[in-house]
């Protein structure tokens, strides 16, 4: 991908954050589903988990980034529309490792990443708010220095990691959104939030644009719409779906012998 295209990519990207609509992604885990993606949708987004399972690793930057990195330039080689990809919290501990590992995913083609607070030294827990601030802000200097305007999503997961109470976890999601926000973060993502009145209370309380993570409890869209909400993720519940569909679908054939159903035109 040449560089004007990825920039035009990057500012169509920032652009879907600004309507009344939410951006919703129905997120991918590799090119063919990628590809079948966006025929419908204006982005492409991955899922860290979905990703780690098709390649046979454990969610949590178990998938080698060599191998990412490769996933990333054959999907935003295969589909015409933006591409951001779940960077889980930079590769490494460090902003300069944060860093390192965006300018790969940006040089192979992406226009926006996800990069968390919640996993830290290879372990699920909430890190410091000053680290993933400062890889933040690393990344940010890094994709200005590569002429790309990336949209850098901070996630934040004190509602996942269960924080506190419901109120604790949202003033300390809140915290650090202003924090992220201030080292150059454009959104804001919170896996775990479902109840709608805390949803609206984050909208209000900070002015990124807000990602919720479909899950069992979250509002229907038309509802997160009317909250405030800029973005919705599928996450990994697309791939578990499918995963589940190709299993019954398995079973069903070997029970029955018959497998006409699966003979179609387009197969």
């Amino acid at each position: 991908m040449d560089a004007t295209t990825q920039q035009q990519y990057a500012e169509a990207f920032h652009a879907l954050h600004r309507t009344d609509d939410p951006l919703i992604l129905f997120n991918a885990w590799d090119v063919a589903t990628a590809k079948a993606i966006a025929k419908s949708s204006p982005a492409v987004a991955t899922s860290s988990g979905a990703v780690a399972s098709a390649l046979g690793f454990a969610d949590g930057e178990n998938a080698p980034l060599d191998i990412v990195e490769g996933l990333v330039s054959r999907m935003t080689a295969s589909v015409p529309v933006p591409v951001s990809i779940d960077l889980e919290a930079g590769y490494g501990d460090t902003a300069e490792a944060a860093a390192h590992s965006a300018a790969r995913i940006l040089k192979a083609g992406a226009i926006g990443i996800n990069i968390e607070d919640g996993l830290l030294g290879g372990k699920r827990q909430l890190a410091s708010p000053e680290l993933p601030a400062a890889k933040i802000r690393a990344v940010r200097d890094t994709a200005q220095q590569l002429g790309i305007h990336l949209f850098i999503n901070a996630r934040t997961d004190p509602f996942l990691l269960k924080f506190g109470s419901p109120e604790q976890s949202l003033n300390e999601a809140a915290r650090r959104a202003k924090l992220y926000a201030d080292a150059g973060a454009d959104g804001i993502f919170v896996p775990g939030l479902t109840d709608l009145p805390l949803i609206e209370r984050l909208v209000q309380l900070t002015p990124l644009p807000v990602n919720i993570m479909v899950t069992r409890g979250v509002p229907e869209i038309p509802e997160l719409a009317r909250a405030g909400v800029r973005r919705v993720s599928l996450g990994p519940w697309p791939m578990m779906a499918a995963i589940r569909v190709i299993g019954e679908a398995a079973a069903a054939v070997v029970t029955s012998r018959q497998y006409g159903t699966f003979l179609q035109p387009n197969a």
